[in-house]
């Protein structure tokens, strides 16, 4: 995949002018063509646009388009609630909070966990990455901000990144509200999902790595909060918000990890 993006860039640098204008282009004011589209992105995603010729639709109209068309297809996911955590079924999970979901023909569809959305609680603005960046596992992938606190999240896998859910950066509440589905960030085109896959948690293993997290938090809040969640008491959404004794930088520290402990 890089390979292929590096040598679209060399062929591009010995184009003449002539040459450019005669790519199919996006659109007018998009300079690069279907080809480059594919090796980029994959045929999955150019196989959304309309080969009409320079009468297209605007790259933005399309990515948008593309990921609201993602979001449908994979319906709403089901639950299995993890000392009071949702955490959704068949999801893989990073230890640094982030899950990844495969969807069809093999793209990934990545966001943020229900726990370090509570953690957190809603963020201000979510710095997603740009259609075409490259990805690494356990490496920055996109920065949740609040307050003027930065967190970078790691990816939990590689890959390309194919599309971005634009509403995120309107309306980054949905990530805290609906981490699942709605909320999710962006779709990924992985490159070493065979490797990648065996860092991440899945299946029982995810709720025993629950469990544990769960545990941490409780010892950061203190024995009084220790014994309500000991009667059965909800746990509190936004915990930033709410004790404003933990500090961001613990918080971060603590539970964003690049790998498996």
């Amino acid at each position: 995949m890089q390979h292929n993006v590096y040598e679209f860039k060399r062929k591009k640098a010995g184009r003449n002018d002539k040459e450019a204008d005669s790519k199919r282009r996006i659109s007018p004011d998009q300079p690069f063509d279907y080809d480059e589209v594919i090796a980029i992105a994959g045929p999955e995603y150019a196989s959304h646009l309309n080969r009409d010729g320079i009468s297209m639709p605007y790259y933005e109209e399309v990515k948008r388009n593309f990921y609201g068309m993602l979001l449908k297809a994979a319906g709403k996911p089901t639950y299995t609630n993890v000392s009071g955590f949702q955490m959704a079924d068949n999801y893989y999970y990073h230890s640094g909070h982030s899950w990844a979901h495969m969807e069809l023909k093999g793209s990934i569809r990545i966001g943020i966990d229900d726990f370090i959305s509570r953690i957190f609680g809603p963020a201000d603005t979510i710095n997603l990455p740009s259609v075409g960046d490259l990805l690494k596992q356990g490496e920055a992938g996109w920065e949740l901000s609040r307050n003027g606190h930065k967190a970078p999240m790691v990816s939990p896998v590689s890959g390309t990144v194919i599309s971005v859910n634009d509403d995120i950066r309107k309306h980054p509440r949905t990530a805290h509200d609906h981490p699942y589905d709605s909320g999710c960030l962006l779709l990924l085109n992985p490159s070493n999902l065979e490797l990648d896959m065996k860092k991440l948690y899945m299946g029982k293993e995810c709720f025993q790595w629950m469990e544990k997290e769960n545990q941490s938090l409780l010892e950061i809040l203190g024995p009084e909060y220790e014994r309500l969640a000991a009667t059965g008491s909800e746990l509190i959404d936004d915990i930033y918000g709410n004790f404003s004794e933990i500090k961001w930088d613990r918080l971060v520290k603590i539970f964003l990890r690049s790998e498996r402990e």
